[in-house]
């Protein structure tokens, strides 16, 4: 690690070589900013974390490591060169960037005493999909129990810090500009607050798992939540004898038998006081009891090429044993709670059911597995032709129209579009723009605008945010290969596995249409291309331009004021009973589903039973008594 302070450290003091564990647990992790926005200066990816001195001595952390949740005290790790922080003191560790770089971003508001440190490791980044930071006393190997633990969920595309909440100390809270000591950052508008240390919080147990008792031969876990700033550290107690290596929140006890029966309790320190918890009693269940599923399958869709793995927990006196079927056919190779699919193709698709059994009885449970060929996902607006014939709009506005399309799923499930790639009608993977938002996922029915150079707001003023469906998300981007030309053009659109430019999830083309009038779907014949008609399927005029000027489109909506749900195609288990058929599918309230039939040597599909119209989601049966003259048929079940 290269470290390259840039103010003198207060209260610089030289401490012992050995360092009382509970002068170590005064140190917390207080601020940690994973994702930040882009900026001519810092770089983008600038992750920064704040470590604080709650005690009354200085702690020598010369040689100490430090790393992320994947790593350990030798994989990546980034060792500590000469640093002592002051009690009372907080200190900056960031990635990549000379201090100067770190003030500039954060401007005045950032107190000249407060120590900044720059860090570089290849292997190490804070995750805007969660992550931790690891901190291990010097010469600690890859065995031993780090000091100073602390993880954090998804930032996604938020760019504010991640602060210790208020009652609980854990790191869930986000700084809010204006309030404990956040401020906007000089250059990019990111929230946080450097250098200014939280008040501790008292240490307490917000919560403990209760006593009872426990079957013999399962497994059983022992949660305590417990609030503070410094952050407590934890030791399991049995009887009042220390658990080696239960030093963690929860305690997970295997294999429940006579050796662990007994009172636990956990003893809490953050080096500002110490706590013992209540007492918990665990005792050994002797009575049988026949199965009973705590966790169960749930039917399921799934792209082809997704990994899944089913899994499930009965208990029971004794531990129940597991036998897994798909379609009624035993599969050999699995036993216990955990059925690992693997990579799913479609083949896989199919109702799958577990039975877990004992001497006292068995209990049965099945799911679907829906196995899909690829998202429906299309392409439902484009609006190209760029001629401004309002010629105040951009004196009014500050900017001028640019182009913008509209994505909208039709598949069943959310589908990922982190990494995802989209062209103009060239058509080139090799110049795609990439989808690289974090975590970006598009529900069933949702839409997706993306606009070219024009921020959210932007193209909320153009388009009015009244207008607009509340939560539509709207998506930037930049690029010199990309542009819709108005004499005629098309947008391509892969996801984030092609390989050829020729395998598009979805693709349209477009001639030269008429200015300010976007090209649109009809949701009745599912086909893009018509231009959009005011009042039709939700267009409308968009109130950022001048009265009497068109600029019509439907961004966000496909029919009405909100992106029409498209229907789940159902997934169907066909029995035959005598000479009834039953057809049994998942269905989705309100939809209305009709079952039709067509005969061998036929093209047309006829309705041949009354419509259903479920009130609610779940499992429905068409019964279809066969006629005693039939030969062959095909049948399928269309949702409305």
């Amino acid at each position: 690690m290269t470290q390259r302070p840039d103010s003198f450290i207060r209260s610089i003091f030289l401490a012992a070589s050995l360092i009382a564990t509970n002068t170590l647990a005064q140190l917390s992790v207080t601020e940690v900013h994973s994702n930040q926005t882009v900026g001519s200066n810092p770089l983008a990816h600038a992750d920064w974390w704040e470590l604080s001195n709650y005690g009354t001595t200085s702690v020598d952390l010369t040689g100490w490591i430090f790393n992320d949740t994947t790593g350990g005290t030798t994989n990546g790790a980034v060792i500590f060169s000469t640093l002592i922080l002051g009690p009372g003191d907080s200190a900056i560790f960031v990635e990549g960037l000379e201090p100067s770089q770190f003030r500039s971003w954060w401007g005045s508001s950032l107190r000249e005493t407060v120590p900044v440190f720059t860090y570089t490791a290849a292997s190490i980044g804070l995750s805007s999909t969660g992550d931790g930071i690891r901190l291990w006393r010097r010469g600690s190997d890859s065995s031993a129990s780090p000091i100073v633990t602390v993880d954090f969920g998804a930032s996604g595309t938020n760019t504010q810090s991640f602060v210790p909440d208020s009652l609980t100390g854990l790191m869930t809270a986000r700084s809010a500009i204006g309030e404990d000591g956040a401020w906007a950052s000089n250059e990019t508008g990111d929230g946080g607050s450097p250098g200014v240390k939280p008040a501790a919080i008292p240490l307490s147990v917000l919560s403990l798992t209760r006593g009872q008792a426990v079957n013999p031969g399962d497994s059983f876990e022992l949660v305590i939540e417990a609030a503070g700033v410094p952050r407590p550290r934890y030791q399991w107690r049995q009887s009042g004898i220390n658990i080696a290596g239960a030093t963690e929140s929860r305690l997970r006890l295997s294999s429940f038998e006579v050796s662990k029966v007994g009172v636990y309790t956990v003893a809490l320190d953050n080096g500002l006081e110490s706590r013992l918890s209540e007492p918990v009693e665990l005792r050994l269940s002797e009575k049988p009891v026949a199965p009973l599923f705590t966790k169960a399958l749930t039917n399921t869709t799934v792209f082809s090429g997704a990994n899944l793995t089913w899994e499930v927990m009965a208990t029971g006196v004794p531990q129940p044993l597991y036998a897994w079927f798909m379609d009624g056919v035993a599969v050999t190779e699995q036993s216990g709670g955990i059925f690992n699919l693997g990579v799913v193709k479609t083949d896989r698709g199919g109702v799958y059911t577990v039975v877990a059994s004992n001497g006292s009885g068995a209990v049965t449970n099945s799911a679907v597995l829906t196995v899909l060929g690829r998202p429906d996902i299309r392409i439902t607006e484009v609006s190209n032709a760029r001629t401004v014939l309002d010629p105040g709009f951009i004196d009014r506005n500050g900017f001028g129209p640019e182009d913008w399309w509209e994505l909208t799923s039709f598949a069943p499930v959310p589908v990922l579009l982190t990494g995802w790639r989209f062209d103009d009608n060239s058509a080139s993977l090799p110049a795609a723009l990439v989808v690289a938002q974090t975590n970006l996922f598009i529900a069933p029915g949702e839409s997706i605008i993306f606009v070219e150079r024009l921020t959210s707001e932007q193209f909320r003023q153009w388009w009015g945010t009244n207008e607009l469906p509340v939560g539509l998300k709207i998506l930037t981007y930049t690029g010199s290969g990309i542009g819709l030309s108005s004499a005629g053009d098309g947008v391509r659109v892969w996801n984030a596995s092609s390989t050829v430019n020729s395998d598009t999830i979805a693709a349209v083309d477009f001639p030269a249409g008429e200015p300010g009038v976007s090209f649109n779907y009809l949701p009745e014949t599912e086909v893009f291309g018509s231009l959009s008609v005011l009042g039709v399927n939700g267009v409308y005029q968009a109130p950022g331009i001048l009265a009497g000027v068109p600029e019509l489109g439907s961004p966000g909506r496909i029919r009405s004021q909100t992106a029409v749900v498209p229907p789940v195609a159902p997934f169907l288990t066909v029995g035959l009973e005598g000479n009834t058929l039953n057809l049994r599918f998942a269905a989705e309230m309100s939809r209305t589903y009709r079952l039709q039939r067509q005969g061998i040597g036929t093209t047309a599909w006829e309705t041949v039973d009354q419509p259903i119209k479920p009130l609610l989601n779940g499992t429905t049966l068409f019964l279809y008594r066969l006629p005693s003259d039939t030969s062959g048929a095909l049948f399928r079940v269309i949702a409305e």
